[in-house]
């Protein structure tokens, strides 16, 4: 069975990420099935034993080829059986209206809330609302985001199912197990708290950048991509300056998590939280928001903390060494759910269902 994934890029989302996880773990343990990525452009962050196929140069844009962007992917798409929109939107669009252009099967997932992702965006909020049915499936990362797709665009509840992202736990624990650069080591000096995400205003880290004025026994590391700049200067502002290191994007995250006090993401929203589940794999406590299904209705996997003084309080929470030994067994007993053979299975069922 042939299954294309079309994502835009494999730059460095959660969401590609598992992708890759999933993919790769598939084809590599069962053979009926070649799974290839299909990328408006071939632009990445990540390596992939998988077959990329690119629609367009990088120079190119979509907006000004799209008859040639369109044409390479009705050539493209014929050959598969199941079209997966990697992400949702106009990935997951162009799945539902090339399967029924070419009579194959697709997949729409759904890794975003996506109420908060669109805001008042009328157009994808009517797409989604006409779209989605359509798919013989969608794939939510949560049962927050099935709830909410289901509900506000009305798709058939036996049309849409939650299977969350797959976590490759041994791979994560032995690349931690690399060494830190020597250049970084002495940002462990103190306890540090760890943010990973893309430098977007709603994952919070101002938030974080705020708490750390009242946690002076604390360093912050950042990691992800965006401009630092106002970051910089917001925490010079604050005479934190000396104490917050932004260390760029890095495709081996897990050792600097590993030598963290906590993960510490603040986000409006998110659909499932890679990191979090990425931290919690290596007894590393989660402290943020965004999917309180990540954290538990008790604050039993982690501690929910969206504003300055709730990541503060949740901070000096986990200086108690049997509430932090608490969380630590808890994440690793937690992310058992999310094995990557697991997750695989459940995918597996939904192609053959199809």
């Amino acid at each position: 069975m042939k299954i294309a994934i079309i994502l835009p890029t494999l730059q460095g989302g959660g969401a590609e990420k598992s992708l890759i996880t999933l993919g790769e773990f598939i084809v590599k343990n069962y053979p009926e099935f070649n799974i290839d990525f299909i990328l408006y452009k071939d632009i990445r962050d990540y390596d992939t034993v998988l077959d990329v196929i690119s629609i367009l140069d990088k120079n190119e844009k979509v907006s000004k080829n799209l008859l040639k962007f369109f044409n390479k992917l009705y050539k493209v798409l014929k050959s598969y059986d199941i079209i997966i929109g990697g992400l949702e939107l106009e990935p997951s669009y162009i799945s539902i209206i090339f399967s029924k252009i070419l009579r194959k099967r697709s997949i729409s997932t759904h890794h975003s809330l996506e109420n908060k992702l669109i805001g008042n965006k009328f157009f994808y909020h009517f797409l989604n609302f006409i779209l989605l049915r359509f798919a013989n499936f969608n794939i939510c990362v949560s049962n927050e985001v099935q709830k909410l797709i289901i509900k506000l665009y009305k798709v058939p509840s036996n049309k849409c199912i939650c299977i969350y992202n797959p976590i490759d736990i041994e791979k994560i624990r032995m690349l931690s197990n690399e060494p830190i650069e020597e250049d970084y080591k002495f940002i462990f000096s103190k306890k540090t708290l760890c943010f990973i995400a893309r430098l977007e205003e709603y994952k919070g880290l101002k938030k974080v950048i705020s708490a750390l004025k009242h946690l002076e026994n604390y360093h912050l590391l950042v990691m992800g991509k965006g401009n630092f700049n106002s970051y910089y200067d917001y925490a010079k502002s604050l005479n934190v300056e000396n104490r917050v290191f932004y260390i760029g994007f890095k495709k081996n995250p897990y050792k600097y998590i590993k030598n963290s006090f906590a993960l510490v993401l603040p986000s409006e929203f998110e659909g499932f939280g890679m990191v979090f589940h990425e931290a919690m794999a290596l007894g590393v406590p989660i402290v943020g928001s965004g999917i309180k299904e990540t954290f538990g209705n008790n604050n039993e996997y982690g501690i929910y903390a969206n504003s300055i003084d709730e990541i503060v309080n949740a901070i000096k929470m986990l200086e108690n060494e049997e509430i932090y030994n608490y969380y630590k067994k808890t994440g690793i007993k937690r992310v058992e759910n999310f094995r990557v053979d697991k997750i695989a299975n459940e995918y597996i069922n939904v192609f053959k269902a199809c």
